[in-house]
Order: C-alpha cells, then sequence, then structure tokens
C-alpha cells in the first residue's frame, strides 16, 4: 500500500496494489487457472466402495490404521493410565436391539502425570503500539504461536484463547510471570514486540473425569462437574494442536481443509470464484458413556486463492468478462454487489517479497473511485505534504496505470487499495449463504451415501494419524482407530390416521402416499381467487388456466375438502407494476364475485421469479387481508404427464388445508390422552453479509404450540430482537399468548403438561436458557397446575450412526428409521426418524433439561418418534419434532412481516383471522 514502507501513508486511502495486467494477460491468467483446477470440474459421486476411496485419496500415500494402538511408553515408563471402559447401561427396553457403528474414537488411556494450567495474556507494549491499543491482532498472535514450544517447551499445549497447560511447572501456582517476544522486523528503532503474561492457576483435575467414566450414572453436559469440563478442553487443545498447523483452519474451528486433488471443485455456477473443499471435522466429545473424538467430513466454500478482485466484483454484480465494466463501475447497483467483500482477506504484489504473504482485511468500500479519492502524501526528506489521488500516486510511485481507476476502494486498517492490485488471499472461506444454482452444485458435489461417508471419515481418521503424535504421545494418551460399537434399538413406526384410508401399518421407510386417503379434518372454503403474474416472454393462455383451476378443485375435494363450485375470481398480475395493491384488488374481486369474505388466493408465478414477489404476496395476505395464499410454480403445476401435477397438486393440498384450519392426520400416542400441548421454539439470524449493514437487521424468535387433542393443529407468535441474540426474549408475554389460544379452544381449560421442544441451544448458553425461557415458562404457569418437560433438539452436530451389517440399513447404508441410542444416563438420546432421500443421514439429538411429567425412557422415546411422524405438509417422517420445525418455519415466514418507516424498523402481527391457522406452511 501506497508508501508504508517509504514512510508515506494515505491518511485512510492508500493501500497496496498488485501490479497492472492488462486486459491480454488477465485472460491468461484465467486460462492458466482453469486448467490447473480442472480436475474438478467433472467429479461426480461415486457408487462403489473401491472407486470412492480413490477418489477420496487423491493421490495420497495414507498409512494404514494400526489395530491397537499401546499406552505410550518412554524408556520403558508407561506414560498414561488405561481408561476404564464402563458401558452406559441403555434404559430404553422398546423396539428391535440392534447394534450400530458411531464415527466417535474412544481415548483409551489419559495422563498419570500433573498437568498444569496457564491463564495467558498478550499485549502490545506502548513502544510498539501504532494506533493506541493494546489488543493484539490475529496476525500478530499467528506469528506469537510460532514461538510457544520454543518459550516453554515442545509439551506446551495453547487453546489459542487464553488457557494453556504442560506437564511441567513454568511459573508457581497463583503468580504470574511476563516474557517479551520479539516479532518481525523489531529494531530499537522500530519496535515490534508482544508482552506475554503467564499465571499458573493450578492442575487438572483429572481423577474426577475417571471417576465420572467409571460410574453406572453418566449425566448429560448439564449435570458434570467442571473440572470434567476443564479436561475436555485440554484434550481438545492438544488434539487440534497438529491439524491446526498443516490444513486450512481460522481460530477455534474444528474443522480442516487442504487444497488438493480429489478435495476440491471449482464451482461454475459462482463465475469460478468459489471452489469446494472437503476436509475434516475433529472434536473431543464426552458422549455414549465415553470420552472420545468425534471425527466427520467436513465440506465449505473457499474464495478460489489467487483470483484478482476485479474479477470477484464481475461475479458478485453479474457481469460477464465482455461486458463494459466502466459503463457501471459507479452505479449503485454495482457498489451494494461489492459490499460483500467487506470482511474478506486479500493480499497484494506490487510491493516488495517480504509483503507479499501478509493478508489485509477488507473493513469498509469507499465509494470514490482511485481517480477522485485522495490523500496527504508526506516526503521522506523534507516531510513536507501534498494532496494527491490514489491513481496519481500509484502512476507515479510504481508505474502503475490503473486500468478501473473508477471502481470503488477497499478500506482497511492499512488504507486504501484499487481492487485490480489486490487478490483473493488462500484459505479464506466464504462466510455468506450459496444461493441457488452455487447451492446446487455444492450439495451434490459434497453429499454422499452412508457407505462412503464412513469410508471418508476413516480416510480423515488416517490424515490424523493420532498414533503416529509426539505431544499426545508425552502425555500418555492413545486412541482406538475403530469407530464405537454401541448397542441401539429401532421403534416401530406409527400409523398415520387419515379420515379414509389408513393404513393398517406404520410406513416402511418412514414414507406414505395420499393414494385412496381423506384428511382427517378436512376444511372447507367459499370464496377463492387466482391471480397469475406471467413472466417475461413466458405467458399461458386462458384456457390453460381455466382447465388448471377446474383440476386444482378436482384434487381438493379428493382430499374431503369444500371447494366452491364455481370458478375462482381472476386476476392477471403485471410483474412491474404495484403487486400490494394488485392483491388488494384481488380481495375486493373475489369479495363481490362470493359476497362474503375471500379465505384463499393461489398464485401462479413462473420459475425464476424475484423472491421479492413472494415476500410481498405473504405481507399483503398475512399482515394486511388475513387471506389465507398459496403460491405456485407454473412450470410445476402444467407439468407434463398427469402423475407428476397430481402429485404436485397433493401436495398443495396438504398446505391448503393446513392454512384454512384443517388437519391433515395424526398419530396417536398414549401420552396425548391427557390434555397436552406441544410447543417449539427457534430462532433464526442474518447472514453474515446482512450482519456488515448498518444497522443490522434483527433476529427472529418464535414459538408455536398446539392447542388440538392430537397435537396436530399449531398456533404460532413470533418477534424481533436484536441481531445474532438466540434467547428469546419476549418469550413470557409469547408463551401466555400461546396459553391463552389454547384455553379459547378448549373451553376454558388449561393444559395439563407442556412438552416445550428447543431447537439447538448449546452447551454453553444451558445455564442461561435455564434462567431465562424456562424460568419464564415456569412463571407462566404458576398456580395452573401444568407439568413441563422442556428438551434441547440439536441437529447441527457431527455424529453419525452407521448399521454394523448391510442388511441392517437402507439402500444408501443408512440406519432405519426409528434407531435410536441413548448418549447418557438422563433422556439424552441421538434417534434417526426419516429416511435420507440423499446423501448420509443425521439423527436429531435431544436431551430433557427438565422433566416435571416423568417420564421413562420408553415414554421419552416414543413421544420423539411418534411426534416426527405427524408433520402436517408431508407424507413421509422428519428428521425433527414439528413443533420445532414449525417455529423454525415461522421464523423465516417473519422475515416477510418486518417493516420500516421514519427509521424505525418493526415486526407486524399476523392478521387476527390467521391467528389460529398454520399460515406459515
Amino acid at each position: 500500500m501506497s508508501g508504508f514502507d517509504d514512510h508515506r501513508r494515505f491518511r485512510r486511502d492508500d493501500r497496496e496494489r498488485s501490479p497492472f495486467r492488462s486486459s491480454e494477460d488477465r485472460g491468461r491468467n484465467r486460462e492458466n487457472f482453469r486448467s490447473r483446477v480442472s480436475y474438478g470440474e467433472d467429479r461426480g459421486r461415486s457408487s462403489g466402495g473401491r472407486e470412492a476411496i480413490t477418489r477420496i485419496q487423491s493421490g495420497e500415500d495414507l498409512s494404514d490404521l494400526p489395530s491397537n494402538v499401546p499406552i505410550p511408553r518412554k524408556d520403558g515408563k508407561i506414560l498414561g493410565g488405561q481408561l476404564p471402559q464402563t458401558p452406559l447401561l441403555p434404559k430404553g427396553t422398546a423396539g428391535r436391539p440392534i447394534s450400530v457403528l458411531v464415527n466417535h474414537f474412544a481415548i483409551a488411556s489419559l495422563p498419570i502425570i500433573k498437568i498444569y494450567q496457564y491463564e495467558i495474556r498478550m499485549a502490545v507494549p506502548l513502544s510498539s503500539q501504532k494506533r493506541g491499543s493494546d489488543k493484539v491482532t490475529a496476525m500478530q498472535q499467528a506469528k506469537v504461536l510460532l514461538r510457544f514450544q520454543s518459550l516453554w517447551g515442545s509439551s506446551f499445549v495453547f487453546d489459542g484463547v487464553s488457557l494453556g497447560w504442560s506437564p511441567v511447572l513454568l511459573v508457581p501456582i497463583g503468580e504470574q510471570r511476563s516474557t517479551t517476544v520479539d516479532l518481525d522486523n523489531h529494531t530499537q528503532v522500530k519496535p515490534n514486540q508482544i508482552d506475554i503474561f503467564m499465571r499458573c492457576t493450578g492442575t487438572l483435575n483429572i481423577k474426577t473425569l475417571v471417576n465420572y467414566l467409571k460410574s453406572e450414572s453418566k449425566g448429560a453436559s448439564l449435570d458434570r462437574d467442571p473440572a470434567i469440563e476443564e479436561c475436555i478442553k485440554m484434550l481438545g487443545a492438544l488434539y487440534r494442536q497438529d491439524p491446526a498447523s498443516r490444513f486450512i483452519t481460522t481460530p477455534r474451528s474444528s474443522a480442516f481443509f487442504q487444497r488438493s486433488p480429489g478435495l476440491m471443485m471449482t464451482l461454475q455456477s459462482t463465475g469460478g470464484i468459489l471452489e469446494a473443499l472437503r476436509g475434516m471435522y475433529q472434536t473431543i466429545k464426552l458422549s455414549f458413556g465415553t470420552l472420545c473424538i468425534n471425527v466427520d467430513v467436513a465440506a465449505s466454500a473457499f474464495y478460489t486463492p489467487n483470483l484478482n478482485m476485479v474479477d470477484v466484483a464481475r461475479a458478485y454484480a453479474g457481469v460477464s468478462p465482455r461486458e463494459d465494466l466502466h459503463k457501471i463501475a459507479t452505479s449503485e447497483m454495482f457498489f451494494q454487489a461489492c459490499s460483500r467483500m467487506i470482511g474478506m482477506f486479500f493480499y497484494v504484489r506490487h510491493l516488495e517479497t517480504s509483503k507479499i504473504a501478509r493478508k489485509i482485511r477488507v473493513q469498509r468500500l469507499i465509494r470514490q473511485g482511485a481517480h477522485e479519492a485522495t490523500f496527504e502524501e508526506q516526503d521522506h526528506e523534507t516531510k513536507e505534504t501534498t494532496t494527491t489521488t490514489v491513481s496519481d500516486y500509484f502512476q507515479r510511485k510504481h508505474s502503475i496505470l490503473l486500468e478501473f481507476p473508477e471502481l470503488p476502494l477497499l478500506s482497511s486498517r492499512d488504507g486504501m487499495f484499487p481492487m485490480e492490485l489486490c487478490f483473493t488471499a488462500h484459505g479464506e472461506r466464504y462466510k455468506e449463504a450459496l444461493q441457488g444454482e452455487e447451492t446446487k452444485d455444492f450439495i451434490n458435489w459434497a453429499t454422499s451415501s452412508a457407505v462412503i461417508r464412513n469410508q471418508q471419515i476413516m480416510e480423515n481418521v488416517k490424515r490424523l494419524h493420532w498414533h503416529e503424535l509426539d505431544l499426545p504421545k508425552s502425555y500418555g494418551l492413545s486412541v482406538s482407530t475403530k469407530m464405537l460399537k454401541l448397542p441401539a434399538r429401532v421403534l416401530s413406526c406409527p400409523i398415520p390416521i387419515y379420515g379414509a384410508g389408513t393404513d393398517k401399518k406404520g410406513p416402511d421407510g418412514g414414507a406414505w402416499n395420499l393414494r385412496g386417503k381423506r384428511f382427517i379434518k378436512p376444511s372447507t372454503f367459499r370464496s377463492w381467487g387466482l391471480f397469475y403474474i406471467p413472466g417475461g416472454n413466458q405467458r399461458v393462455d386462458d384456457k390453460t388456466l381455466q382447465d388448471f383451476t377446474r383440476t386444482l378443485a378436482t384434487s381438493l375435494a379428493s382430499y374431503g375438502m369444500g371447494t366452491p363450485s364455481g370458478p375462482p375470481a381472476f386476476l392477471l398480475g403485471n410483474p412491474q407494476a404495484d403487486l400490494s395493491e394488485a392483491v388488494k384488488h384481488l380481495y375486493g374481486k373475489t369479495g363481490n364475485a362470493f359476497q362474503r369474505k375471500p379465505e384463499i388466493f393461489f398464485f401462479l408465478i413462473h420459475s425464476g421469479a424475484s423472491p421479492q414477489i413472494y415476500k410481498i404476496i405473504k405481507n399483503a395476505c398475512e399482515i394486511t387481508l388475513g387471506v389465507a395464499s398459496q403460491v405456485m410454480v407454473v412450470e410445476k403445476v402444467l407439468k407434463k404427464g398427469s402423475s407428476g401435477q397430481m402429485q404436485y397438486l397433493g401436495n398443495v393440498s396438504l398446505k391448503v388445508n393446513c392454512k384454512l384450519g384443517g388437519t391433515n392426520s395424526h398419530v396417536a400416542d398414549p401420552f396425548f390422552r391427557r390434555r397436552l400441548m406441544m410447543m417449539g421454539g427457534d430462532s433464526s439470524h442474518p447472514s453474515p453479509g446482512d450482519l456488515r449493514r448498518i444497522p443490522p437487521p434483527p433476529s427472529y424468535s418464535a414459538l408455536c404450540a398446539s392447542y388440538d387433542p392430537e397435537c396436530a393443529t399449531y398456533t404460532a407468535v413470533s418477534t424481533a430482537q436484536a441481531a445474532t441474540v438466540e434467547l428469546i426474549g419476549d418469550f413470557k408475554p409469547m408463551a401466555a399468548e400461546l396459553l391463552r389460544r389454547y384455553k379459547e379452544k378448549n373451553g376454558g381449560a388449561c393444559p395439563e403438561a407442556i412438552l416445550y421442544w428447543r431447537d439447538g441451544i448449546s452447551d454453553g448458553h444451558l445455564g442461561a436458557f435455564l434462567e431465562s425461557e424456562v424460568k419464564a415458562l415456569r412463571e407462566v404457569c404458576q398456580g395452573l397446575n401444568i407439568k413441563i418437560t422442556v428438551v434441547n433438539c440439536v441437529k447441527r452436530h457431527h455424529t453419525r450412526l452407521f448399521p454394523v451389517q448391510d442388511n441392517q440399513g437402507d439402500k444408501l447404508g443408512n440406519v432405519l428409521p426409528g434407531t435410536v441410542v441413548e448418549a447418557s444416563s438422563n433422556n439424552d438420546i441421538f434417534i434417526v426418524t426419516q429416511s435420507a432421500l440423499k446423501g448420509c443421514v443425521r439423527p436429531c439429538h435431544y436431551t430433557v433439561i427438565v422433566d416435571d411429567n416423568k417420564l421413562n425412557a420408553n415414554d421419552f422415546q416414543r413421544i420423539t418418534n411418534n411426534l416426527c411422524f405427524a408433520y402436517g405438509r408431508a407424507t413421509r417422517s422428519v428428521g425433527v419434532v414439528p413443533p420445532v420445525y414449525y417455529a423454525h418455519q415461522a421464523c423465516e415466514r417473519a422475515r416477510s412481516h418486518l417493516r420500516t418507516a421514519e427509521n424505525t424498523t418493526y415486526l407486524l402481527n399476523v392478521h387476527k383471522d390467521l391467528a389460529y391457522t398454520m399460515y406459515w406452511q
């Protein structure tokens, strides 16, 4: 960047750039890049085991794993103690017993030596501070970490944040010592140092962990001694140290990646700026009554390294290489597209060699181009300053004539940089959500069957090669190279009950069809409207639309729903006009045609229509008018072949009946014989890109609850709160409103029991969860004699179950729906309740936190399994209980209900006419 090494500084505008390249050079470089990574473009998913292994290894020479790993010794002395493997005694008895493999690898021995724990703090001394702050940057800390072992010995372990461990007493217990580390280019004239403060807090209490593992009763994480968590934290840092030094990762991450053939693929749908990498996941777990290492496959999108940032900007803005970038460089659209670069890292090439590898982070974008942005340049000899533009500086100082001087500048702590002199950094993870074809390409590449997933995991164990590492051996640690083999049971599938056509037995594989069935509680509507929005040159003729409405009415009626005898009120929409006003016009037209309030509108849009259309439709119908709405895609509605069209309309019928207050089906369970409310809670957060906005959009939280005896019909309330806040701040009034609605639908009676299923509370937040949401729920139920049970539901984890024998799984090698494994002595289970359409099925982890209803293991596991067969809008079981599923959908729908006026953002309430319907379906 401009002149930091020659003592000239852009005030905050000048930065480093890469050598100027001609358009011809750029094209040649792109061709070279494509030739380098083309091996990833034609890779598909393999269906055979040996072929997959070849693809996974991609030329790597991975040594075989030993069948037995001995306890480490040194000079004939045993360094570790054999870890007792007291099996967890399952409490559930229902179902068919089987055995499963779990991708957890048991730690076989633990240290028998003293391990001292240290608090570590780093600070920049005053003499080395450049901006008046003693805060150590990530780059500085990374350089300091390289010195740790030379400072405190090869056996020192650091967690990368604030804790360290060593078998050597480096500082007397309770005392603090400091040392100063010289970083690169440190001189007396220009200091570059870091102070490290170390305080010994005592020794790890490994005996507490051993006693826990010896006991027959092994509670969940909430019940464990904090000393156990300290031991787990140390082991996690120790086993992370080696892969973190060899692979691409970020601080505190448990995922590790490498760019090598067979483990990467260019995402062509992104214009080549992103690539997908397959890596490994590793973390320490205390689960299934065993201390183990959880190893899995990780996949993520990364920026393709060494790409010019102009090419990245083109891809973000959807500008092809053939289009003239000069014409749109100053447009608002292009600037907003480039704002996605904020937060990413880049490097420059035009400075001296010592600066080439340095990563620079984009903090913001400067709307002014290099030809307009100015800074005060100071002469090194005379100390005089002159005002100059960024483009003039580079032409004069580096003989670089900028090709795109009007493009926005990338601003960082080091100054401002023209895009064309910046290049994407190595190992830069893409933090945004993939869109459309990008998601499809990524999933197709990353997804593999359970058989292949098993093989990939074992390949990752070879890459981690714990048995060869000196550091774990010096602590007396050893790890099994075989997956845990655990007892499991397969629960029977419940029978979904319909008004007619109910099957005689539960569905094999967790899926069934609607053929010959009628809804258990079909709804009826007497006024309806159809709104068709043409797409570009695409237009459906009137006769086709008339035929479709008759087919739709026939489909709805076939499931028992009552429909009007005549056609719907029709309106042809203009996607360029005010869509909200058009929906209101349809409301009036439908009301006049049927002489009653409209009950449902059907919208026909073409594939590829703007997502904004959907948002406007839902906002108008659910907030302003109080009318149920169903959006359908023309290309699917008019699908060639009657079976495809009827299947699509069958799925539409499921959703429409729920939105109109009906019930499609339910499952029977002995626990449902009492007055019961199922409640689900979830929070949804802004994407990393949205968080860069000022101010960022809020997070959304929702609660939903059943109010019918079969726990099949739900109502929901939602709220908006500060971005990234997980716990529901308005929980008490929201729960009180759901309880009021239940009483209104049940003659004033309260439920006898509430089962609250909460999505995704991490172990670190369980204490706060108990003090906020659980406490609030108790306050709402106070004096009403309602017993509550609270269950934490975690779907985002890396535990996978595999059948021991091929004939125990499905065609993809997954365990069967209903497979349950107990994870601790409490009601703490991993259960698979769905069959995967592709890939390796993920079990859901349910942990009971509060249980006034005193559910035994069989009851809890049966209720959980049965609920997953009662998801309203599908004819197959789902992977997480419907209360959580519905809460998540209500969160996402709340995004359409946000309104901003006079610098105030607020969430609009759903119309009262839809309060008791499942409008979010």
